[in-house]
């Protein structure tokens, strides 16, 4: 991402968390108490998240159909093996009695996703309001380990170097009858704000990376083109 620094044109804040906004009052309200007005607003964050946000100053059908949005989180049990070179694989599917559903192996991605001498890994965990995590924290670290065992990704004589866990609260998009019809409510009113969506969790589409990289420059298309337009208008 650095690489993208050069090119930004503007203050760029980093850390900042969003609590509230404001359509009225075009305003976005930070924790820090700071609050920045737009002209045109890009937002990437998981589109229920942004209705709430929102509050009671989206209408009911915008919150209704926020609401009606489904997706399932994932836990990433991230391990760094004391051993090099545990598999050629990229991600391997574990769609057995494992609890986790994939391994993405990291240290195949890039060497500098490897500990000196090791091997790093992620173990993904689904989990869902249907389907709860049946163990969390320590105790989820120490069963990935002992699966990744009883898998072979790993032996018993293997040292854990390291080992974390990072949540991903809206992971998946789950595709429903409802979605199309939800996201288009949600969305063509955000427009009437100048409020553009761009990504995976805004657009609740099922993008990769690089369809995110393409959904930036058509948020940024968009913006420009709009921001034309109104200037031309005062003119």
């Amino acid at each position: 991402m650095d690489g993208f620094l050069p090119q930004l044109e503007g203050k760029l804040l980093l850390g900042k968390t969003a609590t509230a906004i404001s359509v009225r009052r075009r305003q976005v309200t930070f924790a820090d108490g700071q609050r920045l007005r737009w002209q045109q607003l890009v937002s990437t964050l998981p589109l229920p998240e942004f209705v709430r946000l929102i509050g009671d100053e989206a209408p009911e059908r915008v919150r209704a159909a926020a609401a009606g949005l489904r997706h399932v989180s994932v836990r990433c049990v991230n391990l760094g093996i004391g051993r090099e070179n545990l598999t050629d694989k990229h991600w391997i599917y574990y769609p057995e009695d494992t609890i986790f559903h994939r391994i993405f192996v990291q240290g195949n991605a890039s060497p500098h996703n490897n500990p000196p001498g090791g091997f790093g890994l992620t173990c993904e965990i689904t989990y869902s309001p249907t389907k709860p995590l049946p163990v969390d924290g320590d105790a989820l670290i120490e069963r990935c380990i002992r699966e990744c065992i009883e898998v072979g990704m790993m032996t018993a004589d293997d040292t854990v170097l390291t080992a974390s866990i990072v949540d991903m609260p809206y992971a998946y998009v789950l595709y429903d009858h409802a979605r199309a019809a939800n996201v288009e409510t949600i969305r063509s009113w955000l427009l009437t704000h100048d409020i553009v969506l761009a990504g995976r969790y805004s657009e609740w589409e099922y993008y990769n990376s690089d369809h995110a990289f393409l959904a930036g420059r058509r948020a940024a298309e968009q913006v420009r083109s709009a921001l034309t337009v109104r200037r031309a208008g005062t003119t």
